[in-house]
């Protein structure tokens, strides 16, 4: 599916789980979702948000407010609804210069290569996004070998 990555896409339903470009939005607005809200929208609908360009303020609003009413007829569902949390002015990902010392930790690790920092400055903010995702504490790394195949990295 487009606006996926490949490690995203396994093989089974691509879009039962709360996809990078999705998360990456969702920060960007201010938002933030359970996997619970995630599933209860339609196939159509996660298509749909995925797709959609969320860079601009407008767009930004026209996504908050679609999400919102995606998930209206949810509203009796406390997994459902929308958090709001505080967009970062300065978010990690957004630095090409410095790689965060969480992602390189991480990976030391897990004996996994680090990017130098040619390739980090290299890889687009998502890419960024979704290594510093992958990286943090207390999720299973499962996806972050492939991960660093698909961008080039190991």
């Amino acid at each position: 599916m487009q606006g996926l990555f490949d490690f995203e896409q396994d093989g089974r339903y691509p879009l039962r789980r709360i996809p990078m470009t999705m998360r990456f939005n969702l920060d960007a607005c201010g938002i933030r979702i359970s996997l619970t809200a995630w599933i209860t929208l339609s196939r159509d609908e996660r298509e749909q948000l995925v797709a959609m360009p969320c860079a601009t303020e407008a767009e930004k609003n026209v996504y908050r407010a679609l999400l919102a009413a995606m998930l209206a007829p949810h509203a009796g569902n406390p997994d459902a609804l929308i958090e709001r949390v505080e967009i970062e002015t300065s978010p990690a990902w957004s630095d090409r210069h410095t790689i965060p010392q969480l992602v390189l930790a991480t990976l030391m690790e897990l004996a996994l290569p680090a990017p130098t920092l040619a390739q980090w400055s290299a890889l687009s903010d998502l890419q960024r996004f979704a290594l510093i995702k992958l990286t943090r504490s207390g999720h299973k790394n499962a996806n972050l070998l492939p991960a660093l195949k698909e961008f080039g990295l190991a």
